[in-house]
Order: structure tokens, then sequence, then C-alpha cells
């Protein structure tokens, strides 16, 4: 019998394979296409804690064979599992594989940034909190050995709602956490010469293939905060999602293609005609954020004070509770290896690398 081959079934199919191999994960509801993989969310029923579970699998990229597909995808988990496991980073809970093809497994909390981008009744403190959690995300990320991220955007930011596990919090809106998502890109630039991203947050020097930094990843925050206190507006001046990646109705395709979007980024002009109620305070912090020369954009940390001065301008309850859990969440972290913290992970990493790591590109 003809071995069947993954790649090539219906999504329908592929949901019905993967709900059977990965047995009790619940229903399969959902599915993402992401640059490097394709994100399956399943649903494990109301009664279960996260509800939902988010398997990711390589994508293949173009004539690259199979086994340097599996590899990248190792390289890339073995990657982020080197940073540990921090309150606002995603985090891999486990690893499988269907139809032999390997299959990490995230806890999902049912949203992200880019939904949360379209919503109308989100408050100006909730959001800005949320930046605030993403910059301490990615600081621990860069202590940890990130160089660039290079693919931020909304969707790679998951978002969890404290509210929904602890009851008797005060009526603050900083509940809303971030989880920097999808480390495929993470120094791709250094590791394989890759210096692409998702266009409409790509800063210039990835575009001239010039060294990244976390600078690069500080220009993608700059658009994903003019977007976030928008409702979706990105600062070349169009609704995003109305344009990019694909247009709705009859809305010109020219975003569809990289040239414009390269030509913005070498001068990052920001159209503030179209968000005239953006307070001065967030304005400038955009623009310093999106400055061409990246050596003159703010740092993380820089960013992350920055924000947490104009949450505080706006309340200090919030400030003071947000400040507090940020500094509890850093000092949280845990400097046990792998194998000590969570040997079933350690356990289950180590047969997933063996299967799935030890060929391809090493050897070429």
């Amino acid at each position: 019998m003809e071995k069947l081959d993954f790649y090539t079934l219906t999504d329908q199919e592929k949901k019905i394979f993967l709900e059977a191999y990965l047995e009790n994960k619940g229903t399969c509801i959902d599915i993402y296409s992401g640059m490097c993989g394709e994100i399956y969310i399943f649903d494990q029923g109301k009664h279960h804690t996260p509800r939902y579970i988010c398997a990711k699998i390589p994508k293949p990229l173009g004539n690259s064979s199979l086994i340097d597909i599996n590899y990248r995808f190792v390289n890339e988990l073995r990657t982020q599992l080197s940073f540990y496991h921090h309150a606002f980073v995603h985090w891999v809970c486990d690893f499988s594989e269907v139809l032999g093809v390997p299959v990490a497994l995230f806890n999902y909390w049912g949203n992200d940034l880019g939904k949360l981008v379209q919503a109308q009744n989100v408050s100006e403190i909730e959001k800005l909190a949320i930046m605030v959690y993403a910059c301490s995300g990615l600081s621990h990320c860069y202590r940890k050995g990130l160089i660039c991220h290079q693919d931020l955007k909304p969707a790679n930011i998951f978002l969890k709602n404290a509210k929904k596990e602890f009851r008797g919090l005060p009526d603050l809106d900083i509940y809303n956490t971030a989880l920097i998502a999808d480390f495929g890109l993470a120094n791709a630039f250094v590791t394989s010469s890759v210096f692409s991203g998702s266009r409409p947050y790509m800063a210039p020097e990835q575009w001239q293939k010039k060294d990244l930094s976390s600078k690069t990843d500080v220009f993608a925050l700059g658009v994903i905060l003019f977007e976030l206190m928008t409702n979706g507006l990105h600062p070349v001046g169009i609704k995003l999602n109305d344009y990019w990646p694909e247009p709705r109705s009859d809305n010109n395709k020219k975003w569809t293609r990289p040239g414009p979007w390269e030509q913005w980024a070498k001068h990052a002009h920001i159209n503030f005609e179209v968000a005239p109620s953006l307070e001065s305070d967030v304005r400038e912090l955009i623009q310093k954020m999106l400055l061409v020369d990246a050596a003159e954009r703010p740092s993380i940390n820089e960013i992350k004070l920055t924000i947490l001065e104009i949450i505080k301008n706006k309340s200090h309850e919030n400030y003071i509770q947000l400040s507090f859990l940020i500094d509890y969440f850093d000092r949280q972290v845990s400097e046990m290896t792998l194998e000590d913290k969570w040997p079933y992970l350690s356990n289950k990493w180590n047969k997933f690398q063996e299967k799935f790591g030890c060929l391809g590109l090493k050897n070429d």
C-alpha cells in the first residue's frame, strides 16, 4: 500500500488525521497558514484549562527536501526552548507526529493581537499594557540569545486574559497579557541568510539585507502600536486588513506586491492624518520606533518604560499593578535546565530531536 503523504491531503483530511493521531486533544476547529508552518487549533471542551491547544506543523518550502524542512523545524523549536518558560513567551508544551510529520503542541488561549486590533471596545490602557507585556517577553528572549524575531506582527502575539483564570482581581485594564509567538524566522538572517518577514512590518534593513538586531523588531512593534491604537490602520494610511494579504472587494491589489512595502519602508513616512485622535505622547513614540536608521530607534526597554509612563499619567492604579506584574513574572523565570525542571517534556524533546533533527542541513 502506498504511504500516505500528509502534505497532499485536503484540509479536511488533515484535520481528521490530526484528531486521530493526537487522540485526546479535542476537535480541530480552525487552520492558520504562516510563513514557516501551519497552525491547527483544537478545542478540548469548556471544562479544560486552557480550553484550546494549537498544533504547529512545518510547511514545505520551495525545493527543500522533507528532511531539511524537518531539520529547520527542530532548529526553530530548539531556539524557542532556549528562552525557557517566561509568562510572556509562547512555549511548546508537547511533541508528536502525524504520518511521519513532526508536530509541536502549544497551549492557546483563544485570542491574539490580530483579533484585538479590530475590536472597538478595548481601552487605551489595555492596549498599552499589552505592548508592555510584549516588550517584557522580548527582553527576556534577547537575554537568552534572540538577536531578532524577524516576524513580529499582531497574529504572532497571542493573548492570555488573567481574569479568566483568577477571580477577585481589581477592576483594572491590564490583565490581557501578551505572549510572543512563532519563532520560525528568529535569527534566520544569521542561521540561513534569510532577511524576510511579513512585508507590512519589515524594517528598511530587512529589505536591504543588512545586519538585523532587536531594533529591527522595534520597527515592527512601531507598526503594531500604530495599528493597535487606530483599530487596524497601518502607518502607510490604509486599513491593513482590507488590503493585505488579500484585498477585500474591489480594493487595489498594490499592497499584495513587495515593491510598495519596500518603498514605504525606505522612508517610513507615517500618515498621521488618518489618526487625528492619536495622542501626542504615543505619536512621538511611534515616530521614534519607525525611524529609518535602526541605531536611532529606542531600545525595547526604553519603549517599555515610555509606555509605562504614559499609563502612569492616565491611571496611577493601573501603572502600579502593571509594574508589579512585570517585575513579578520577570523574577519567576527559572534558571534550571529543561531536563531538571520538566523531565517529561525533556524526554519527549530528546526523542523528537533524534527522529527529526539529526539529518539534513548539518550534513550538507
